[in-house]
Order: C-alpha cells, then sequence, then structure tokens
C-alpha cells in the first residue's frame, strides 16, 4: 500500500502545473474557449498510443490497455475544456501505478484577464512560479545563478552554501539565513500553493526545490532580488547579479540541451591522509577524466594521490548514465553491474570494468581507500544509479539524506491540443534488482543539515562524511 500512495503522490507532482494555473488566477484554470471534441479525441489517441507503444512492459504492468482506452475515451470527447480533458488522461496515466507519467499545460494553454506577477502576498502561486514548476524556469545546470546554494532545512529554505567570488559573496551573504522571497513571489505560501502538504516529504522537498532554483536561475547578467531573514527576524533584500561560475564550461551531449558544467575538487590534509572531495553539478562525459586527474594527478599513472574520497552529489540532478560506470571503474576491483535498464525489448546492463589504463595510457592502480558519498533530496537520476550502486557492492558508505527516487529515463512530448505528455520509455533496477522510482536510496549515516549549524559555517554532513573517511584510514571504523 505505501508504494500505491507513493506512485499517486509522484503522479500528482505532473498535474501541480494546472494547480498553480488555477491558484494563480483565482478562478477556473481554463478560459471557456476550449478545443473541439475532435481535438480531444486525438489528443486522448495520441497520448493512449505513445503509452502503448513504448511502455516498458509489454503486458503494461497487467492493465488492460485496450479498455482503459474504451472506457475514457468518451469521456475525453466531451471535456470541455483542456483542464478536463487532463483530468481524464490523468485518469488514464493513473491506471499504470507508476510515476514519471503525467500532463502538464502547454505554453498559453492557461490565460489570465489580468496581471499575475504581484500575488506574492496573498498565498496564491505567481505566474513565474508557475512556469518554473512546469519546467519553464531557470536550472541549475543551464543557466545562471544567483551565487548560492539553496536547502530546505525543517521546511525552511535557506542558504546552504554561498559561491565565493560571486555577487552573494561580495555582498556579504551567509549560510544559514532564509529565503523570504524572490522577485515578487514570497515564499512562506509555497506549501499551499503547490498543494504540498500530503505529499511524502522527500517529494515536497524536490517540488519545493524546483520551484525555487526556478526562480533563482535566469540569463547572466540579469538581477534577482532576494529578501532574507536572519533568526532574529531581521530583514535584507539583496539584488544579486545572475552569474555562470567562471569555471563552468558550456557542453552538449547527444540531443540533450546544452549544460554548465562544473568540477570543483579540493585535497583535505588530515593527520590520517590526503582527503580528496569532489563536487560537481551535472554527470557528463568530462566527469570521467577530471576524476582521474584529482584522484592520480596529471598525468595519471601509478597510485592514487590521496588516501580518501568524498563524493559530493548533493542538488546533483543526474545525466548521463554512463559516465557514473566510468567513475566506478576507478573504486572497485573489479567487474560489475552498477544497474540494470529495461525496456519492452532490451535490457542493458551497466557494466563496470576496472580502469587499469589511464586516458594517458599509462598503467594505474585501483583506489582501495575509503569512499563516502554525499546525497539529498536533490540528488537524482544518475546520481542516484552511481549511490545505490556503490552501495549494493559495500564499496561507499552514504551519508546525508534520502535521494529524490526518480531515476526513470523518461521524455516529454507536445500533443496535438499544446499540452505536454510526460512518460517514461524504461524502468531501471539497482544492482540488488530493487526497483529505485518510488524507493529513495537511503543514507547508511542520515546526516540533515541544521539551521544552527549553517549560521555557524559549517556543514555537518560533510563533517561526518569527513570524520568517517579519517576514522577508516586510522583503523577505527567499522
Amino acid at each position: 500500500m505505501q508504494d500505491v500512495d507513493r506512485w499517486r503522490q509522484t503522479v500528482r507532482l505532473a498535474v501541480l502545473g494546472l494547480a498553480i494555473a488555477a491558484a494563480a488566477v483565482g478562478q477556473s484554470p481554463e478560459q471557456p474557449a476550449g478545443p473541439s471534441a475532435d481535438l480531444n479525441v486525438e489528443t486522448f489517441d495520441f497520448a493512449w498510443r505513445k503509452i502503448a507503444n513504448t511502455f516498458w512492459d509489454q503486458s503494461m504492468g497487467g492493465v488492460d490497455w485496450q479498455a482503459v482506452g474504451d472506457e475514457l475515451r468518451p469521456r475525453a470527447r466531451a471535456a470541455a475544456n483542456n483542464g478536463e480533458l487532463r483530468l481524464v488522461l490523468q485518469d488514464m496515466l493513473s491506471r499504470l501505478g507508476q510515476s514519471h507519467f503525467g500532463v502538464l499545460p502547454g505554453p498559453g494553454s492557461v490565460e489570465s484577464p489580468s496581471p499575475v506577477d504581484d500575488l506574492g502576498d496573498t498565498g496564491r502561486c505567481t505566474r513565474a512560479l508557475m512556469r518554473a514548476v512546469a519546467g519553464a524556469g531557470g536550472s541549475a545546470a543551464s543557466d545562471a545563478g544567483p551565487g548560492f546554494d539553496v536547502r530546505y532545512v525543517d521546511s525552511t529554505p535557506v542558504v546552504s552554501r554561498v559561491e565565493p567570488g560571486s555577487s552573494a559573496d561580495r555582498q556579504g551573504l551567509r549560510t544559514g539565513l532564509e529565503l523570504v522571497r524572490v522577485q515578487s513571489q514570497n515564499l512562506a505560501p509555497l506549501a499551499g500553493c503547490l498543494e504540498l502538504e500530503s505529499l511524502d516529504p522527500w517529494v515536497a522537498e524536490m517540488v519545493r526545490l524546483r520551484a525555487v532554483e526556478g526562480l533563482l536561475f535566469g540569463d547572466p547578467g540579469d538581477p534577482v532580488a532576494v529578501e532574507f531573514s536572519d533568526p532574529a527576524g531581521g530583514r535584507s533584500t539583496f539584488e544579486l547579479e545572475r552569474a555562470h561560475h567562471p569555471d563552468a564550461v558550456e557542453i552538449g551531449f547527444g540531443n540533450l540541451p546544452k549544460m554548465r558544467y562544473l568540477f570543483e575538487t579540493e585535497v583535505l590534509e588530515t593527520g590520517a591522509g590526503r582527503v580528496l572531495a569532489v563536487r560537481f553539478n551535472v554527470w557528463l562525459i568530462p566527469v570521467i577524466e577530471a576524476f582521474e586527474a584529482a584522484l592520480y594527478g596529471e598525468p595519471a599513472e601509478g597510485a592514487p594521490a590521496v588516501d580518501g574520497v568524498l563524493i559530493d552529489l548533493r542538488g546533483n540532478p543526474g545525466g548521463v548514465a554512463g559516465t557514473a560506470v566510468g567513475v566506478a571503474g576507478y573504486l572497485l576491483g573489479e567487474r560489475v553491474v552498477l544497474g540494470r535498464m529495461k525496456n519492452r525489448n532490451t535490457e542493458l546492463n551497466l557494466v563496470v570494468f576496472p580502469r587499469q589504463i589511464s586516458s594517458a595510457s599509462q598503467r594505474i592502480e585501483m583506489f582501495a581507500g575509503p569512499v563516502a558519498v554525499l546525497i539529498d533530496g536533490g540528488s537524482a537520476s544518475t546520481s542516484e544509479i552511481f549511490a545505490a550502486g556503490l552501495q549494493d557492492h559495500d564499496r561507499a558508505r552514504l551519508f546525508g539524506e534520502p535521494t529524490a527516487a526518480a531515476a526513470l529515463p523518461s521524455v516529454i512530448e507536445r500533443m496535438p491540443n499544446g499540452d505536454l505528455l510526460m512518460h517514461a520509455i524504461a524502468d531501471f533496477e539497482r544492482p540488488s534488482g530493487e526497483r529505485v522510482e518510488g524507493r529513495p536510496v537511503e543514507p547508511e549515516s542520515p546526516v540533515s543539515p541544521t539551521r544552527e549549524g549553517l549560521l555557524a559555517g559549517r556543514d555537518e554532513p560533510r563533517e561526518a562524511a569527513l570524520a568517517w573517511i579519517v576514522s577508516e584510514l586510522e583503523g577505527d571504523g567499522g
């Protein structure tokens, strides 16, 4: 029953755009002029056929898909507008009992007769927030940011990290401050206007982070006004300049949109040995070579140059799955499977081959020291594949918070009426055989950041992971 409840909750996320639209304009989510009955049926049949042809289980999970279509097509024809049609389509998709299936309003599907960009104090969602949740807002992987990271701590959005040298850093922004408002959007009503109260905490966190990041990120050079509150209740507003990190590199892969790739490293000298800490914002092919250089030095050859490794995947939304396989090759001494992707016709094993030769064609030794991985509710897709794979093979200890539980390969396609159909095209299993979708990867060492720790400039999950690595190097770890 718990799994059923979770997929129902996740399916609800797909219609958040509809709910937000209704809240934003304070009226029914659709204007009187609606699509014709023929367009309704054309749209319904498009979605029905797409799922019938691409769902990874040819038996449709035991659902009589033909009967579902026959039952709901008359309701689709009779829908008075796109809003009613979306509800019919959601009913159809929910019969599958899976997440990553949903319908989102297409651009322009909601028209308001009056501006809605000044509703931040009314308990409603602004148009900007609606666009962000529907996927039209900014993205940390591709757009310019405000110079700080945000995480939810005890249901409160707070500054979790300030980027050195950024506009936020130059103005003296510090970690632990609460975000009160981004532009005209007051963040206090988010739980209500996004209807998050009935969701699992890990699902709600994913939605809230996506919404806030969508408001914070945008075009480089554009300002973004953010209001903050300190523990004493004092308010301050920062006019921050959106900018790309100076070391971020624009890169594309296949049909993926171009993204800003950033790989950061730090070597920590401890009494027990040298610990390499790495942090990157997206899984792309250059991560493999960068990880190799950080682990062995340049040119990479011989034994690793460090004794322990800390990989920070917090907030990392994923990317190219093959990248995780490549990085794991430096950490595993035998050929193993990191996970399996399954579609209707094939099963793709993500096989890890131990790396014995460097990219410079020099012989290298496998890294055999302790590995800690930091995860949280923003760790999704390839980050979950990597963390779950190393966990199942007992090669890393995970610290932090449960992941996003969003590992299904999915696509979003425009339907004839202009709305968007989100559907998964494959399933994923971790080495243990358990699905990741709908089941967060759980850390062996749960450690959440605290407001007090952030205000003091501390990163408690990172400190716990580092302490464990040191104890392992000293021979005191279990």
